[in-house]
């Protein structure tokens, strides 16, 4: 009798630890849904925003201002051409299209096309496994600061042509792989969505629904359109004055946002080890 007693607490033990890997692996995933209002000590956050999040929040605004830089500049430097705004060229596109006029109509697509391209690239990596998912927020972060970098160097001596699609390609790796804070889905490349969600939370504060998570939420993305539009008048104005070297601050700006990226990556996978050990004491 003592012997199953001994069997059945000790199945308890085991699944317990089997939830707590389980809840491990969902925190461990860049901003889960599952755990929108814990710090990774594990207390409340009062904002709604917590410690690690406002952490990667600054690095989501870092990646907003490059989408808007990259826009201003493709768009200034490249033929009228957007790298990521993809409505922006399908809209030029029917309008050219429209009008018989399909020379300037084709300059639209290739950015398309590529854009759609990097988002399947993306996504492939969450396909297989959590860690390969992880791995990709980094991979691809690193991929688009060498290509940038790459066409800082050599990207006047490309035809626009080439030069538009390209960065459309990495664009797409960026925003697909680190799309999330928290529960909360962010765009880097364009601002609608989340001038969107910013309107919408602000209006349900306002009225006293859930003002503590949509405070947070209206307040985060409210933030990243800001800096979206910084990103957007400091690339038109810098690509105005000189651009054959615009890229460079864009660059400066993507090499840091990936070093927080990892750094934060390796402290929050810290905690979880942590958390994971001391739960299994």
């Amino acid at each position: 009798m003592c012997h199953i007693e001994e069997m059945d607490e000790r199945a308890d033990k085991d699944k317990h630890h089997a939830q707590t890997d389980c809840s491990c692996l969902m925190h461990l995933k860049f901003f889960p849904s599952a755990q929108p209002k814990l710090n990774p000590e594990g207390s409340v956050a009062p904002d709604g925003l917590t410690r690690g999040n406002s952490g990667l929040l600054f690095v989501a605004c870092m990646f907003a201002m490059v989408g808007g830089y990259l826009d201003a500049y493709s768009y200034l430097a490249h033929g009228h051409v957007f790298a990521n705004a993809q409505t922006g060229n399908v809209i030029f596109f029917s309008v050219y299209a429209s009008g018989g006029e399909w020379e300037k109509a084709a300059r639209h697509l290739p950015p398309i096309i590529a854009f759609c391209i990097g988002v399947a690239v993306a996504k492939l990596p969450e396909l297989r496994s959590l860690k390969d998912s992880l791995r990709a927020i980094m991979v691809c972060q690193a991929f688009e600061f060498a290509i940038l970098a790459a066409l800082a160097v050599i990207g006047t001596q490309l035809p626009d042509a080439s030069v538009v699609p390209i960065i459309s390609f990495v664009a797409a790796l960026q925003n697909t792989s680190f799309n999330k804070i928290g529960a909360w889905e962010f765009n880097s490349a364009m601002t609608t969505g989340n001038l969107r969600i910013a309107t919408a939370s602000l209006t349900l504060w306002i009225v006293g629904r859930e003002s503590v998570e949509n405070r947070s939420k209206a307040i985060a993305l409210g933030v990243i359109c800001l800096s979206f539009l910084v990103g957007a008048l400091c690339g038109g104005a810098y690509t105005r004055v000189n651009p054959a070297d615009a890229l460079i601050p864009c660059v400066t700006v993507v090499a840091t946002g990936f070093l927080l990226s990892w750094r934060e990556q390796r402290r929050r996978l810290s905690v979880v080890i942590t958390s994971s050990a001391a739960h299994r004491r």
